[in-house]
Formats: structure tokens, sequence, C-alpha cells
């Protein structure tokens, strides 16, 4: 059989087994709210963003996602059920953009990538959540990757993307402004003297600046996002730490992700120096991304949760399909998506006929709950 006929063959299984289980069963508090934000953005109320009324829970200062919502709301009415689907759209933009954003002169295999991250677990169980990770992953993570692209290859169609997305990124979620340390320290560490590359990184956090610029003097308690709520020593959230694995570090959610797939991106890491010259600095990049990225949730933010990591998802499955020239490390592929598909499919499954929490219930009672 033609190999394009057996990978939309598995592509078709994989969304089969997404449709199945949906949709979800909702008790995250946060859905309602975005829903709740959307319809007061179509009615014209733009109290969440702008001015400050006391007694208010203000929660993030971005509007992108709920203006989609309120644009989007002649599919979903406010249902949060039905607005699930707009969650789901940008996770099969997240993979269309990723798959025509690898360099082709890389040679990987483009359709395992798909495959991988299309089974994605973590991504699978978020896209039928109305939450902000999803999108922010969409933005973040193609943003970031063609801001790399542009700063190593110099071509003007990645900057323009990596300009939008990223500041697009930025009006999802405010953590998206992680993306500019992380670049800061590898300019610093290729010793990067291009003067014009660090004003056209600066140039992309201008529309985020100008805009919480003005929500600032409505009145809005912008600062309040990042001291008052983001960090460990400073945030008024508790009920985080009432939840077991806020408390883990990033690897031990990605292990939990990827299972054997792990193995190929230590692999990868460990021998850098044997790759290619474009590969091996994209693993650099990679490695200064990921280490800044676990010192940032394991140690500042106030609370570690795998979904804050989806951003991670897309960088992490490039590497694994990268490894797959390695004979061995073909065998892990499959493993990794064997792996990704059951657990995906089990959760997920959990998910679209369980309403309490899956951390809250003991491994013999999940099983007992999906059969």
């Amino acid at each position: 059989m033609p190999k394009d006929k057996i990978f939309w063959g598995l592509l078709a299984v994989i969304f089969a087994l997404h449709v199945f289980n949906y949709p979800s069963i909702h008790h995250i508090s946060d859905e309602k709210i975005y829903l709740d934000i959307a319809k007061n953005i179509c009615n014209g109320n733009f109290s969440d963003f702008f001015g400050f009324i006391p007694g208010r829970d203000y929660t993030h200062n971005t509007p992108l996602y709920q203006t989609v919502l309120c644009i989007t709301s002649f599919v979903h009415g406010f249902n949060v059920e039905k607005a699930e689907i707009i969650t789901y759209l940008f996770f099969i933009l997240l993979t269309i953009g990723w798959y025509y954003s690898i360099p082709k002169e890389w040679k990987v295999d483009k359709n395992k990538f798909v495959l991988l991250l299309f089974a994605n677990s973590l991504l699978w169980i978020y896209s039928f959540r109305v939450l902000l990770d999803i999108p922010l992953g969409f933005f973040l993570s193609l943003g970031v990757f063609n801001l790399y692209l542009f700063f190593e290859y110099n071509q003007r169609k990645n900057y323009y993307l990596g300009f939008i997305l990223t500041s697009l990124a930025l009006f999802t979620k405010e953590t998206a402004v992680i993306f500019l340390p992380i670049f800061f320290i590898y300019f610093l560490f290729k010793k990067e003297k291009n003067i014009r590359k660090w004003c056209l990184l600066l140039l992309s956090i201008a529309p985020f600046v100008i805009f919480s610029g003005f929500q600032y003097l409505s009145g809005f308690p912008i600062f309040n996002e990042f001291i008052g709520v983001a960090f460990k020593a400073t945030t008024t959230h508790t009920s985080y730490y009432l939840i077991p694995y806020s408390k883990l570090p990033t690897i031990a959610f990605m292990v939990g992700i990827f299972g054997p797939g792990i193995i190929s991106c230590f692999f990868m890491l460990k021998n850098i120096n044997k790759k290619s010259d474009s590969i091996k600095k994209f693993l650099i990049f990679f490695l200064i991304f990921y280490l800044f990225w676990e010192v940032v949730f394991d140690f500042l933010m106030f609370a570690n949760s795998p979904r804050y990591h989806t951003t991670l998802i897309p960088f992490i499955t490039l590497i694994i399909v990268m490894a797959v020239d390695k004979k061995s490390l073909k065998y892990i592929f499959y493993l990794t998506l064997v792996y990704m598909l059951l657990t995906g499919f089990l959760a997920a499954y959990y998910f679209h006929v369980q309403t309490l929490e899956i951390w809250k219930v003991p491994l013999k009672e999940f099983f007992k709950s999906i059969i």
C-alpha cells in the first residue's frame, strides 16, 4: 500500500477517535467565564478589558480568544459544548501551520510529524475545552518557530509570520511574553551583534504594549496580572495548591505525555554535535527554550499544569520525528504514537462520560468509570 494511503488512513482513524469523544463534559469554571466575556463583547460591553469595577475578579487582560468566541457565536450560541468546535479548529490550524513551516531542507518526514502531533494526548484533551491553552499554543509555538527561522535564515516571510503570530499570542494570554527572554538568552549565547535583529524582536511586543497602555489609562488593573496573580511569591490564588500535580516539574508532564518519545529527545540532545549545522542550531535553541520554560513554570509561576505547556508540544514532536533517521529510534516513534493514542483516547473518553476531575479518581475507579 502506498505510504500516502497509510498516512491518510491513520489520520482518518485518529480524527474518528477525536469525533467519538466529542463533546466533553465540562467542569472548569474558566470556560463559562470566557463565554460570558464573549457575550459581553457581542453586546458592546468591554468592561472586562477597560476600566475598573470594584470587587470584580480580573483574571486576564487579553481579549483575542473571547473576541473569536463572540464572532463565531452563530456556530455555538455561547453553549460550552458547541464552543469546543472553535478550540478544536485552533488545533487543526496548529497542525497545518507546523506542516507548512518546517523547512524542506531539514528533510523531516512531515507525515509522521502530523500523525504524532494530531495524536498528542494533551492537545487532544484540551482541544475539547473552551480554554486559552490551545489557541495560545497555536499562536505562540508557530510565532516562536517562525521568528527562529527568520533569525537563522533571514527570510522575510518568516518574520512577518513570526511578528503577527507572537503579537496575537500576547493578545491571547499574557504569559506569551516568555518568548522574549528566551530569544534574548539565545542571542547572548550566539553573541548576536546585529542590532537590527534585537530591534525586530522587540518590535513584536509593540502592539501589546500599546494596548496595555490604553488599558492602564482606562483604570484597568493591568499590573495585577503580572504581580498580584502570576508569581508564586505574590499570588492571591490558593486553589491550585490543592491539586497534587500543580507542584510537579514540567519534565514530569512531558514524560507523561510523550512516554517513550522522551528517549528520542535525549538521544538527539546527547548527540547534538553529530547533527548537521541547521539541526544543531535548532536543538541548541530548543534546549535554551525548554530550560528557561522549565525554570519559569517550576519556580516562578504561581502554579504548574500540563495545559500550560501546549507551546512546547510541537517542538518536542518535531525532535522525536527528526530522530527516526536512526533505525532503532524509528520503533520509538511508533511506540510513542501508540502510547499517545491509548492515553489520549482513555483520557478523552473519561471526560466524555464523567464529571469528576480525573486527578481525583483512583486508577481502579478510572477504569471502572470508562468500561
